[in-house]
C-alpha cells in the first residue's frame, strides 16, 4: 500500500508538472520549454584589446540571483556601429519625467536592458553583451564601412568571451542591418564558440542592395545615413534628431559616474587646437574617451559610396583601403568560410525593406551546408510592421513578441540544448500579404509557376502577347516613389517607415502603366518577379524604375515592390561574378556586373532598342479578386536616387521620351512567380 500511495504522488506530480508547464513549440508559440527565472541581473562596461591592441568598448549584461551567483551562461552578443549605451549629457525634470512616464527609465543613461527583449533574454538566462565596433561608440580605431577587419574583430570578441569565467562557452550572435552583417563576417572567421547567428535585414552582396540599386545611386539614404552615423561617431549631442553620444567606459576621476568622463567637445577640441574641459571641472590624465572618439575622424563616411570613384563595382576604397572592393564587403563573398562553420543560421526579413533579396539569397545559397531557417513578414527595416499595414492586413499579433519567440525557440536549442524541435519544422516562415502567415519547405517556392504576363495595345497586360505596336511615354522627371508626410519609402531604412499605406495612385499618373483586366480570382505572387523591357528613347540614356502595384476596386493603385535599372548595365553577367566565383549565387536572377569594364557608354544613342531584364525585390502578395495588376515605368525616383548624370548633368534633365516595344521579336513582359490556388498542408 506504501508504494502504491508513492506511485500515485509521482503520478499526480508528473500530471500537474505537465498541466503547469505545457509544452509547445512551434512557429510564434513557446511554452513549457524555458522559463524566466531571473528578475536581476548585473551590468558591467570593459575594453576588450584586440590583435592590433585597438581596444573595444563592450557592456556586459549577466542574469543574476542569490542561489547561483556563481553561474556560467550562454551569451547573445550584439555587435554594433550604433552605440552600445547611449546618454543625456543635459536632461532637466522634463526629460527625465517624460522618459520615466514612456516606460524608458528616469536616464541619463540608456543601455540595452531599455529594451524589453533584452530583459526577456536576461530573464531566460542568457548573459547579453554589446560591442562598439572599432571607430565607433566608445571604442578606439577607424574603420572604413563593412570593411573585413570588423569580422576579424568579432572573433576576437568572442573568443574572450568563452574564455570569461560567467561564460557556458556558448556565443550566439543576433541584431538587424548592420548588425546582421557583423554576424556574417564574424562567422566567416569560424570563431570556435560561436554556435549560431541569428541576422536580420542586411543584404547578400552590398552594391545593390543599398548604394547603388540597378547601378543607381541612392543618394537620399546614404547622405542621411552618413550624417547621423558620423554624428554618432563624433559623439555629438542633438536631441531635436536624436543623436545622443555613446557613454564613456572608464571612470577617469573615480566619482563612481560615466557620464562626466565625455568633454565638452567641440571642433576644436577635437581637432587638438584648444584643451578639453569637464563639466563637473575635474582634471583627467589619459581623457581616454576624447581620445578614442578623435581616432573616429579617420573614418571613412559613408557617403564616401556617392563619390564618381566608388560608382563601379570593382571601385578601390580610399587609402589605407585601397585593396578592398565591394566585393570584400559582402557576406555572399565568405560564403565558404561560413559554410565550413556549419553555423546555423535563422535569416529575418521583411517584404517593405530594402535588403529583401539579400535574405533571400543568403538562406538560399547557404542552407545547404549551414542548418537554416528563414522568417519574412511584412515589416520594414525598422522591427515593426507600421500601424496602416497592420490595420489593412488585419495582422494577428505583436510581432516584437513574435519575433522574440522565435529568438527565445532558436538560441534555447542551439545554446541551452533545448530540444525544442525548432529545426524539425518546415524551415521557411512567410506572410503572404493580404492572406496571412505559412509555412514552407523552400525558397524559392517548388510550387511556383513562373508566368509571363506581356504588355499589350491598350497598356494591357495579359498571359497571350497582343497585336505588335510601341508605346510612347515622356519622363517626368518629378516623379518620387515617397509616402506620407514624411516622404517615406523602404529605402529610408533608418526609420519605422511610412505611417500611412504607400499609395501610388498620383504617382502612376507620371509613369506609364500596363496593367490586367479585373481578376476574376484571386492570385497570390510569391517569389522574385523579373522585368524584361525592351526599350528605347531619344536620348542616349536612361535610368528605368518599375513598380508593381495592385489597383482595388476604387481605383486606388497600392505600391507591393519595385526594381530598377541603369540602361548602361543592360547587358547581363554571370551572377557569381558578385562573390569572385567563390559562392553559388542562388536563386538564380539577372545581374548587371557593374563593373567599370562592363558599362556600355551610349546605350540608347541613335534610337536603338535594347533589352533590360532585371529582377525586382522578391515578395509575397495576395491579388484579391476585382482587383487589377498594374506595372508603372518610371524615368526617374526624384529626392531618393540620383538623377542620371550623363542625361541630367549639374540635375538639368532634357525633354526625354521612351519607347517601350511588344512584339514577338521585342516581348516586353514581366515574368511573375504564380502560386496555385489549392491548399497545402503546411498553410496555416
Amino acid at each position: 500500500m506504501k508504494w502504491f500511495r508513492i506511485f500515485l504522488l509521482v503520478l499526480a506530480g508528473y500530471m500537474c508538472n505537465n498541466l503547469l508547464f505545457a509544452q509547445k513549440s512551434s512557429y510564434f508559440e513557446y511554452e513549457g520549454y524555458s522559463q524566466a527565472v531571473y528578475k536581476h541581473f548585473s551590468k558591467q562596461s570593459v575594453y576588450v584589446p584586440m590583435e592590433d591592441s585597438v581596444l573595444l568598448a563592450m557592456d556586459i549584461f549577466l542574469p543574476r540571483s542569490q542561489a547561483d551567483s556563481f553561474a556560467r551562461f550562454p551569451v547573445l552578443l550584439m555587435y554594433t556601429p550604433y552605440n552600445r549605451s547611449y546618454f543625456f549629457p543635459k536632461m532637466g525634470l522634463a526629460k527625465h519625467t517624460l522618459s520615466s512616464l514612456t516606460g524608458n527609465g528616469w536616464g541619463p543613461v540608456y543601455d540595452m536592458t531599455t529594451f524589453d527583449y533584452v530583459q526577456t533574454l536576461l530573464s531566460h538566462g542568457y548573459a547579453v553583451a554589446i560591442a562598439d565596433m572599432r571607430g565607433t561608440g566608445a571604442s578606439f580605431g577607424s574603420q572604413m564601412p563593412l570593411m573585413p577587419q570588423l569580422g576579424r574583430d568579432g572573433k576576437v570578441l568572442i573568443d574572450w568571451i568563452a574564455a570569461q569565467s560567467w561564460c557556458s562557452g556558448k556565443v550566439g550572435m543576433m541584431g538587424p542591418s548592420y548588425l546582421g552583417w557583423s554576424q556574417f563576417l564574424t562567422a566567416a572567421n569560424q570563431p570556435e564558440a560561436l554556435k549560431c547567428i541569428m541576422p536580420e535585414v542586411i543584404g547578400f552582396e552590398m552594391f545593390t542592395a543599398g548604394n547603388r540599386p540597378g547601378g543607381i545611386a541612392a543618394t537620399r539614404w546614404l547622405k542621411n545615413f552618413s550624417r547621423r552615423l558620423e554624428a554618432y561617431n563624433r559623439n555629438d549631442y542633438n536631441f531635436k534628431n536624436f543623436i545622443l553620444p555613446s557613454l564613456p567606459v572608464v571612470d577617469e576621476d573615480g566619482d563612481g559616474k560615466l557620464t562626466d568622463e565625455r568633454p565638452l567637445l567641440d571642433s576644436a577640441v577635437l581637432a587638438g587646437a584648444a584643451a578639453p574641459r569637464y563639466k563637473d571641472g575635474k582634471p583627467r590624465s589619459q581623457h581616454f574617451y576624447l581620445q578614442a572618439t578623435r581616432q573616429h575622424l579617420d573614418n571613412v563616411p559613408v557617403a564616401y559610396f556617392l563619390d564618381s570613384s566608388a560608382r563601379y563595382f570593382d571601385s578601390h576604397g580610399p587609402a589605407p583601403y585601397d585593396t578592398l572592393t565591394y566585393c570584400h564587403s559582402n557576406p555572399g563573398y565568405y560564403g565558404p568560410e561560413i559554410m565550413a562553420s556549419k553555423i546555423p543560421i535563422y535569416h529575418v526579413g521583411g517584404w517593405f525593406d530594402g535588403f529583401t533579396r539579400g535574405t533571400c539569397k543568403l538562406y538560399a545559397s547557404f542552407k545547404e551546408a549551414n542548418p537554416s531557417k528563414m522568417m519574412i513578414g511584412p515589416r520594414v527595416h525598422f522591427p515593426a510592421i507600421p500601424k496602416a499595414y497592420q490595420k489593412y492586413f488585419d495582422y494577428e499579433g505583436d510581432y516584437a513578441k513574435q519575433l522574440l519567440t522565435e529568438q527565445l525557440r532558436f538560441f534555447d536549442y542551439h545554446l541551452k540544448g533545448i530540444d525544442n524541435g525548432v529545426m524539425n519544422e518546415p524551415p521557411v516562415y512567410i506572410y503572404v500579404m493580404n492572406q496571412g502567415w505559412r509555412a514552407e519547405d523552400n525558397w524559392p517556392l517548388d510550387r511556383q509557376q513562373i508566368t509571363s504576363w506581356y504588355f499589350t495595345e491598350g497598356h494591357g497586360l495579359s498571359t497571350s502577347a497582343g497585336k505588335p505596336g510601341t508605346d510612347t511615354s515622356q519622363v517626368d522627371f518629378r516623379h518620387t516613389s515617397s509616402y506620407g508626410k514624411r516622404m517615406l519609402n523602404r529605402w529610408i531604412m533608418y526609420t519605422a517607415g511610412p505611417k500611412t499605406l504607400m499609395d501610388r495612385s498620383l504617382a502612376d499618373q507620371q509613369c506609364l502603366i500596363y496593367e490586367t483586366e479585373v481578376l476574376e480570382a484571386d492570385m497570390e505572387v510569391t517569389g522574385h518577379p523579373v522585368i524584361n523591357l525592351w526599350v528605347a528613347s531619344d536620348q542616349d540614356y536612361g535610368d528605368f524604375f518599375v513598380y508593381l502595384c495592385d489597383v482595388d476596386e476604387d481605383g486606388r493603385s497600392l505600391y507591393v515592390t519595385e526594381g530598377e535599372l541603369r540602361a548602361g548595365w543592360h547587358q547581363l553577367q554571370p551572377p557569381e561574378e558578385q562573390t569572385a566565383y567563390r559562392t553559388k549565387v542562388k536563386p538564380e536572377l539577372p545581374w548587371h556586373g557593374y563593373k567599370r569594364a562592363q558599362w556600355t557608354d551610349r546605350p540608347l544613342a541613335g534610337g536603338k532598342a535594347i533589352e533590360l531584364r532585371f529582377d525586382m525585390l522578391p515578395t509575397s502578395w495576395l491579388f484579391k479578386k476585382g482587383h487589377k495588376i498594374r506595372i508603372a515605368i518610371a524615368g526617374a525616383d526624384r529626392g531618393n536616387f540620383e538623377l542620371n548624370p550623363y542625361l541630367c548633368p549639374e540635375g538639368k534633365c532634357p525633354d526625354t521620351h521612351i519607347y517601350v516595344h511588344r512584339s514577338q521579336v521585342m516581348p516586353s513582359r514581366i515574368e511573375l512567380p504564380i502560386i496555385p490556388a489549392t491548399a497545402t498542408p503546411l498553410d496555416r
